[in-house]
Parts: structure tokens; C-alpha cells; sequence
């Protein structure tokens, strides 16, 4: 699982990026640290990764933000034994998270979770996936959800 944390912007300083990371996550001594702005959210991407181009994948769910016109959004993708989830109300970012999920029923629990916490409704809310998703959890989530779509 990628080690990513989001910092808001007015508190971010990039002088200390590597602190931020280190004071949310396990950092190696090895772990390269970088920062991607994202201004739609008013908040900075502060990760660990091999290069800065390799971003986790919660950045792409982040900017697929703006392609939903829904007042609940709820943006998910499930890489690399993970569940990684986004959730925001009209403009305002609720979660960014990454969860350990080595199957479909815990990346389902870990979505079901994060939407109980915000008091988010599922019947009346449309869960989107950016990329590939296990067929019985997209199945399973039909049942519960007023849609779900592909993004």
C-alpha cells in the first residue's frame, strides 16, 4: 500500500515534506518523498514513491472529483490488495484513505464503514470506480447502492 497523507494547503510547507509524511506514516530511510498540489481540493498530496510521477492511486480519485456532479460522492479503486477510497459532500473533501483489503468482502466492509462514519446513505448514493474492480464486489454493491458506475 502507497504511504500518502493530504496536508490543506494553507498549513503545507514544503521545506518539511518529509516530516509530514513521517509524522502520518512509516517511513523508511530509503523512502523518497514528494508532494503534488491539488487546488480543486485546496489541500497538497504529500507520498512516498520510486519516482514523483508514481502518484497512489487515491490522486486519481481525487481528481475525478470533479468529473461527478453529485452532492455525495463516493469514488473508489481497489490496486494492489487495497481499497482506496474518497468521499466528499458537494465540494467538501470528507476522506481520502487507503484500507488493506485482500478481497472483495473486506474491500466491501472497509466502503461500507467509510460511509457510516459520514452518515452517508448508500441508497441514495452512487459509488464510482476508477479502473478494474472485482466482479462480486461490483455485483454485491448493486444490491445496496443507487448505482454504480465506472469512471
Amino acid at each position: 500500500m502507497k504511504k500518502f497523507t493530504l496536508v490543506p494547503l494553507s498549513f503545507f510547507d514544503k521545506e518539511k515534506t518529509y516530516q509530514i509524511l513521517s509524522d502520518a506514516v512509516r517511513l523508511e530511510a530509503t523512502d523518497k518523498v514528494y508532494y503534488k498540489e491539488l487546488p480543486e481540493q485546496e489541500a497538497v498530496l504529500v507520498y512516498a514513491a520510486a519516482s514523483e510521477s508514481d502518484l497512489p492511486p487515491v490522486a486519481g480519485l481525487l481528481e475525478a472529483l470533479g468529473r461527478i456532479a453529485d452532492h455525495n460522492k463516493v469514488v473508489a479503486a481497489v490496486e494492489g490488495g487495497a481499497v482506496h477510497i474518497v468521499l466528499a459532500e458537494g465540494d467538501r473533501l470528507l476522506l481520502a484513505n487507503a484500507y488493506p483489503a485482500p478481497d472483495a468482502v473486506t474491500a466491501e466492509y472497509f466502503l461500507f464503514a467509510t460511509l457510516k462514519q459520514f452518515q452517508l446513505n448508500p441508497a441514495v448514493t452512487t459509488v464510482y470506480f476508477l479502473g478494474e474492480a472485482p466482479y462480486e464486489l461490483l455485483n454485491d454493491l448493486f444490491r445496496y447502492f443507487k448505482g454504480v458506475e465506472r469512471l
